[in-house]
């Protein structure tokens, strides 16, 4: 089921994917940092890596499946990445139903900046309060925090 089997012996770490319903609909394999000729990430099925139906009002999307886990590490349940080819409008609706903020962490290289903005532009069309986090260096949110910010921080900033 989901190539789950595959990504184990490939040794890979695997998150499950939620729908905005909690319902796991896919898994997400992450490479042993060890092979790095591999994908990056393998997904099969599109929905969410970490808690969809957190109760906080704001949720910090991100890109990296480790990111989660270590924001959870520090007490917030609020990090989702996107796991998948294509937010659907669905989605995206998902979180004006909820009356949810969005922050959005994205690699702070050109392409993670042109994501997140054209991610941004597509929250607002629908009137979901959206911030893009942008720093100077190019890192991404689980650098943010290896180098002793953390999750607090960012929603901090983002206020």
């Amino acid at each position: 089921m989901y190539d789950i089997e595959k990504m184990f012996f490939d040794g890979r770490i695997i998150f499950p994917i939620v729908n905005t319903k909690g319902e796991v609909c896919g898994a997400s394999g992450r490479r042993d940092i060890t092979k790095p000729r591999q994908a990056k990430y393998i997904n099969r099925g599109n929905g969410f890596v970490g808690n969809i139906l957190t109760e906080e009002k704001t949720v910090i999307m991100t890109e990296g499946n480790v990111t989660v886990l270590l924001a959870q590490l520090q007490g917030y349940d609020n990090v989702l990445v996107f796991a998948g080819s294509y937010m659907s409008d669905e989605d995206i609706a998902f979180f004006k139903e909820k009356d949810k903020n969005v922050i959005l962490f994205f690699d702070q290289d050109m392409a993670g900046k042109k994501a997140a903005n054209k991610l941004a532009e597509r929250f607002k069309n629908i009137g979901v309060k959206v911030f893009v986090f942008e720093i100077d260096t190019a890192i991404d949110m689980i650098d943010y925090i290896m180098q002793g910010n953390s999750v607090e921080n960012v929603l901090k900033i983002a206020k």
